[in-house]
């Protein structure tokens, strides 16, 4: 007898859409089946002829911990995760202090196994002097690089130790993850805003412009090629940028953007106030347009969250030390069906966008498609579900989104994990999430 079944489903697979149910066996797909072939199970569950969805692999988060556990946990961040459809996770380095050595990845592992309920992988952060460390790695997601000025001490804006450890994780297979801003012209530009009088948010997204970033990335672009490195470049929010990427695409190069960049522009500014203050900033909407054109083309590989939830009270002081960084990881899925339903985004590109390209990108085993043998992560959407997204609404601890009040119709309904119904309709259960293991190094 089979532990799980889900029957009466309309299973996305990687080319097709097959009716039918899923069978899960020891936490692992076992079967894919139609619903007069299924078995007997523990459990069966009417997926009631929706959408049965690989789980989402948000791969750029920021739960953090350690150090800023008042903004976000691993618990709360997991269950907006679950909430979301987000079923695995990877973490970024900028925690207080910073996963920079191996003895802080060892402490960070500690916190995080006891309280995750999602899977979950870590990201490492290069320094300006980390190289013994990098040498060591093993059972990472990645390295990020931070170009400009980020929390702890992970800033490296020097060109030379990036090709250098560029050429260390080639050796490695490890990718790099790059957040692409030129730091001297952010803190050129940033030192005239506080001469500004009066600065508000739109300001600092002006001040903090398109050619910072797309300098950056024509600079690692540059360096990559020579390194052959796999180089991942987070959250890509300019025309600039996109022109540079299309010229330089190869195989070892993928890009993400993130919700807040395709569905948010500056107009949005008046709105949100310091509430719309993340770095990269929000941006034109030529350069929003531009992104949903390149994800239509293929030139986009990932969408990620990028999700860094601070307290109201972190936002709501003058432009300059207001915290930077938007929630996102319960209404990304949300968003995107919204899309789907509108036509605008194929089930299909979703999918791959958000589950089996991350996966693919970040060497994830059996993650990341609904297959036989596969971690049985998965997630029902009812596509007819329309409602609004509301603050008090929200598990993330931040308790608010830039996306407050918006109606979206399409929504996730349950949310398994390696069998686990971990969220049903609102209701979360408490499992321990598991560390995810990777292709090259076996672990």
């Amino acid at each position: 007898m089979a532990d799980l079944v889900v029957k009466n489903a309309r299973i996305l697979l990687p080319d097709r859409i097959f009716d039918g149910g899923v069978v899960v066996e020891n936490g692992r797909i076992s079967g894919i089946k139609c619903n007069t072939d299924l078995p007997d199970a523990d459990e069966i569950i009417d997926a009631n002829g929706n959408y049965l969805l690989p789980g989402l692999i948000d791969c750029h988060v920021h739960f953090r911990e350690p150090g800023a556990s008042s903004k976000e946990d691993w618990f709360t961040g997991s269950c907006a995760a679950v909430a979301g459809g987000i079923t695995t996770v990877l973490d970024m380095p900028n925690t207080q202090p910073p996963t920079i050595t191996m003895d802080r990845l060892e402490e960070k592992r500690k916190i995080v196994m006891d309280k995750a309920l999602v899977d979950y992988g870590f990201h490492f952060g290069a320094t300006l002097d980390n190289k013994n460390d990098l040498m060591k790695l093993n059972r990472v997601a990645s390295v990020k690089f931070y170009m400009s000025r980020t929390t702890g001490n992970l800033q490296v804006d020097s060109e030379a130790i990036i090709f250098e450890d560029f050429k260390i994780l080639s050796e490695k297979k490890i990718p790099a993850t790059v957040h692409a801003e030129n730091n001297d012209m952010v803190e050129y530009w940033l030192n005239k805003l506080k001469d500004k009088k009066d600065a508000d948010a739109m300001d600092y997204a002006e001040f903090r412009s398109n050619i910072c970033a797309a300098n950056a990335v024509n600079t690692v672009l540059f360096l990559s090629r020579i390194a052959k490195n796999r180089l991942h470049i987070c959250h890509v929010s300019t025309v600039e940028e996109l022109e540079l990427i299309r010229k330089n695409k190869t195989s070892n190069i993928t890009v993400e953007v993130t919700p807040h960049h395709l569905f948010l522009t500056k107009n949005d500014i008046k709105r949100l106030g310091n509430y719309s203050k993340v770095n990269p900033p929000l941006r034109s909407e030529r350069d929003r347009k531009a992104l949903w054109n390149a994800i239509e083309e293929g030139l986009i590989d990932v969408i990620a969250t990028d999700h860094a939830p601070h307290l109201k009270k972190s936002k709501e002081r003058d432009i300059l030390t207001a915290s930077a960084g938007l929630p996102g990881i319960e209404t990304m899925l949300p968003l995107l069906l919204n899309e789907v339903n509108k036509g605008r985004l194929s089930i299909f590109k979703l999918i791959r966008l958000t589950s089996e390209n991350p996966a693919r990108i970040f060497r994830i085993k059996n993650k990341g498609k609904i297959e036989i043998g596969y971690d049985a992560d998965f997630v029902i959407v009812d596509m007819d579900i329309e409602k609004k997204v509301r603050n008090e609404d929200l598990f993330t601890k931040c308790k608010w989104s830039p996306f407050d009040g918006w109606k979206l119709k399409g929504w996730p309904v349950k949310t398994f994990i390696r069998g686990n119904l971990v969220f049903d309709e609102g209701s979360i259960e408490k499992i321990h999430g598991t560390e995810v293991a990777y292709m090259e190094d076996g672990s």
